[in-house]
């Protein structure tokens, strides 16, 4: 008999909880794996011993995406057993990154930062590099079909909140594991993200978003399990909700570049005024990912003065 089992997991981050999800029939998947460090990696295994499950018992792992809450635990989970792990091929990059690609995610976002009219001392994250060795990882991408339990789900690549977003349906049943990209409880952020290995663009993230949303609003899904909050349906309502959202903060900055050109920190400090410290990179990111939009639709432009780039309305 399949049956997909919830396991709320507590989380530092404002958020509150997270979900990890067991998919159980044939065969056990556990998606998503919770934060990273000890006492969450403790809670988890608890949560499993709560629904009779050890991590001997489990067959393979499956990620929505690799942001620290979603996949904090793999490291500890791979100390005690060798499970394989499917993560987007987007991924494949961050996964046991060195000192390199450590070096210049830092650097983009210093330079983001500093682009945004913010100071890196006061607004910089620093996380120190931690080497970390998954093992027995394969990369899945768009159309992959993956067994569940015993069930068929289907790969959708979301990007938007993060590069590696994925989403997993079953044709059948409409069942479907969103991570972060189909959320009841709040919205998320389309975060800034360096570009890929090569590149020279950074990914414009709400623009991803947004085609990501109208791909998914095509598919008929009916019982969504998200990365956070409760079990859910009805998602073309959700999908409209957002996108007004969206089409909100855009009305703000456009009233707000109506006084003259603003740096992207400058816009923050308005819309966001209670943000401070490190909390003001969501807010930037928010924001440039809004104007990205805008530009799109060639409603502002930008300019760059010295380091710091400024918009203003076309």
């Amino acid at each position: 008999m399949f049956r997909i089992v919830p396991l709320e997991l507590e989380t530092h981050f404002a958020e509150g909880t997270v979900n990890a999800f067991l998919a159980m029939g044939d065969s056990v998947t556990l998606i998503d794996t919770g934060n990273p460090g000890k006492a969450s990696f403790q809670q988890l295994k608890s949560k499993l011993h709560t629904h009779g499950v050890t991590l001997k018992d489990i067959d393979q792992i499956i990620l929505t995406h690799i942001h620290i809450d979603h996949a904090g635990a793999i490291p500890f989970i791979q100390e005690e057993t060798e499970l394989p792990i499917y993560v987007h091929e987007q991924a494949r990059g961050s996964i046991n990154a060195g000192m390199d690609e450590y070096q210049r995610f830092q650097a983009f976002f210093q330079q983001f930062l500093t682009s945004c009219g913010a100071d890196p001392l006061k607004h910089f994250i620093e996380r120190p590099l931690k080497e970390e060795n998954w093992r027995n990882v394969t990369y899945i991408n768009e159309g992959d079909v993956i067994p569940l339990g015993g069930k068929e789900f289907e790969v959708v690549h979301v990007p938007g909140h993060s590069q590696s977003d994925i989403l997993l349906w079953n044709p059948e049943t409409g069942d479907t594991f969103a991570g972060d990209h189909l959320l009841n409880a709040f919205s998320v952020n389309a975060f800034i993200e360096p570009p890929n290995p090569g590149e020279v663009n950074r990914p414009r993230p709400l623009l991803q978003y947004r085609d990501s949303f109208e791909r998914v609003s095509r598919l008929p899904l009916k019982m969504i399990y998200p990365g956070h909050g409760e079990a859910f349906t009805d998602h073309l309502s959700l999908i409209k909700t957002r996108l007004l959202e969206q089409e909100k903060r855009c009305e703000q900055i456009l009233t707000i570049l109506a006084s003259g050109e603003k740096s992207i920190y400058e816009i923050c400090t308005k819309m966001y005024p209670r943000l401070h410290g490190h909390t003001v990179f969501l807010g930037l990111s928010q924001i440039q990912g809004h104007l990205d939009l805008l530009e799109e639709r060639q409603q502002v432009n930008y300019q760059q003065t010295g380091s710091v780039i400024r918009y203003h309305l076309n």
